[in-house]
């Protein structure tokens, strides 16, 4: 018994030993340990009283025990510390228990190492229970402005909200949006801005960005720049933005030539288009904008009417004063020339009066000479222009030569023109007669036995014309005035008369030997019929045929008609000439 006593006390006492000489080491890096847990974050392990730190230390006694026993604590739990001194409390991580001797307050964190994930879980790693596992990839996930990303380290997938600025520039161009950075559209800008007029006495306020668009106000001041013309003070106009308007005021400078005051408006600062630029190579270079300088011009003409009379002394004009002298009216001279017929065409030109003429309106001798040809008034039926030129007083009687027709429009005839124009109308009709039989015809055909002579023939016509009986036999000659007033006439006698009848005696029997024989056909053609409708044997039957004598005017009707006819017509001749 004593023997399995002791070595049991034996091995007990060489455990504590052991855990001894462990301790005594540990103690030596006590100091150390402990500013190693007070430097590290209070978020993590929490503030600990100093029995605490010392029980850390047995702790880290236990744990190094453990490591040089390769995890065997059998020897170490025969030991009077273990049984003492372990706490043996589940630790906050629900899985190990606390190694440290017992102690007050809570224990210290689970410093057993296991295999941990990171938050995001994808990577894993073996540390102290008690130290969260964080790795070093960021998130990539969007915020809620989805404008940027989460880049949190080793985020699990709940990103907070955006915390960075919006910094989008506003719809005023000039501020940028403080808000947190959002969605949709930024606030408008709460800046206001001042907008004045030139001077600053009138301003209105508007949202920032609007100053671009508002229009200044109107300023009821008076513009108090100095005047840039040689005036001693402007026009009175209202505060404006830009240069002022050009001045208005008459320049009132004396001009030189005359010492009229000059009634132009100002002209010191003239605009004028600036000339000399470049120009453009060719169609694909732009041109430029016309520019324009300001510069000084001299004084207008001087516009101050002058009354002048012209050269011809036709009128008193005012005229400009820069323009007095000798001038022209533009009107025609209108002198009388020499002639006593046209006046001077030229233009209004000075005249040198002749001496002794007290006629003011005679032509001198800057005046036109007349070269035209006389033209006055010719008298009535004289259509020959004066042989002379323009001269004064009448014109010679016209010894033209007329070519004119006689009354019966035949012969030609040549008289002076004098003599036809000065002659009444029993003298014309004798100067127009050609002494010839007139060649009229009269209304009954016969040729007028009169002399040529104007107007209309007499009707009483002499000539001598063959009148004939009704049947064309009996002629007789009688005066044409007479048969065409039927005052006689030719009648035919018993002869005539026998003449008509047989005549008509053998028109009709033509006529009744072609009825005969119009009859003696049709008999013909019906006794044919007759003999068709019989009967007959068919081996027998054959065309009728009935031969019928064609009558001497029906076989020679084509030849006989045109000689009647050529015969009528021959005979109707023979009478109307006999009738001549």
């Amino acid at each position: 018994m004593k023997p399995f006593i002791f070595f049991p006390f034996l091995s007990e006492l060489m455990s504590q030993q052991k855990f001894e000489e462990i301790k005594k080491a540990n103690q030596a890096a006590a100091k150390k340990l402990i500013e190693e847990h007070f430097s590290s974050s209070s978020e993590e392990e929490g503030d600990e009283d100093f029995e605490g730190k010392q029980g850390k230390i047995v702790a880290n006694t236990f744990v190094t025990y453990t490591t040089q026993t390769d995890g065997d604590i059998r020897e170490l739990e025969r030991t009077k510390h273990f049984h003492y001194f372990y706490c043996d409390k589940v630790l906050e991580c629900g899985i190990h228990r606390c190694s440290q001797r017992c102690h007050r307050g809570p224990c210290e964190t689970c410093r057993q190492e296991v295999e941990k994930h990171c938050r995001c879980g994808k990577h894993t790693k073996r540390m102290p229970c008690h130290k969260p596992y964080i790795c070093e990839t960021k998130c990539v996930k969007m915020r809620d402005c989805q404008k940027h990303q989460c880049r949190r380290k080793c985020c699990p997938g709940n990103c907070p909200p955006c915390d960075q600025n919006c910094g989008r520039t506003l719809g005023c161009r000039n501020h940028k949006c403080p808000s947190v950075c959002h969605r949709g559209s930024c606030y408008p800008c709460p800046e206001t801005v001042d907008v004045k007029c030139n001077c600053g006495n009138a301003k209105v306020t508007v949202p920032c960005g609007r100053e671009r668009t508002t229009r200044p106000p109107k300023c009821k001041e008076i513009c108090s720049r100095p005047p840039t013309c040689h005036h001693t003070s402007r026009e009175k106009h209202r505060c404006h933005f830009g240069p002022c308007p050009p001045c208005h005021q008459p320049c009132q400078k004396v001009l030189e030539k005359c010492g009229h005051l000059c009634p132009a408006s100002c002209h010191d600062q003239a605009l004028i288009k600036q000339t000399g630029r470049h120009q453009p190579s060719g169609p694909w270079e732009q041109p430029s904008e016309p520019a324009f300088i300001q510069t000084a011009l001299p004084c207008p003409p001087c516009q101050v009417p002058i009354s002048m009379e012209c050269l011809g002394k036709h009128e008193v004009s005012p005229l400009p004063c820069h323009a007095v002298g000798p001038y022209s009216c533009k009107r025609v001279c209108g002198r009388i020339l020499a002639c006593q017929n046209h006046t001077c065409m030229k233009e209004c030109h000075k005249v040198t009066e002749v001496e002794g003429c007290g006629d003011k309106n005679k032509a001198g001798p800057e005046c036109l000479h007349c070269e035209e040809g006389c033209s006055k008034s010719r008298p009535p039926g004289c259509p020959h222009p004066c042989v002379l030129p323009c001269h004064p007083g009448e014109c010679p009687p016209c010894v033209q030569m007329l070519r004119m027709k006689c009354h019966c429009k035949i012969t030609s005839l040549y008289v002076e023109c004098r003599k036809i124009t000065t002659a009444d109308v029993n003298e014309k009709n004798l100067l127009s007669c050609c002494k010839n039989q007139c060649p009229k015809e009269l209304p009954c055909g016969h040729r007028c036995k009169e002399m040529c002579h104007p107007g209309e023939c007499p009707f009483n016509c002499n000539q001598k014309v063959k009148l004939r009986c009704p049947c064309k036999r009996i002629k007789k000659e009688l005066p044409c005035s007479k048969v065409r007033e039927n005052q006689v006439s030719v009648e035919c006698d018993a002869t005539c008369k026998e003449m008509k009848r047989k005549a008509s005696e053998i028109k009709e029997a033509e006529a009744k030997a072609v009825l005969e024989e119009e009859k003696r056909r049709q008999q013909a053609e019906l006794e044919a019929f007759e003999n068709r409708l019989k009967g007959r044997r068919k081996k027998n039957r054959k065309r009728d045929e009935v031969a019928v004598e064609l009558s001497l005017w029906q076989k020679y009707k084509y030849y006989l008609l045109p000689v009647c006819g050529v015969t009528v017509v021959l005979f109707a001749w023979y009478i109307a000439h006999d009738v001549d």
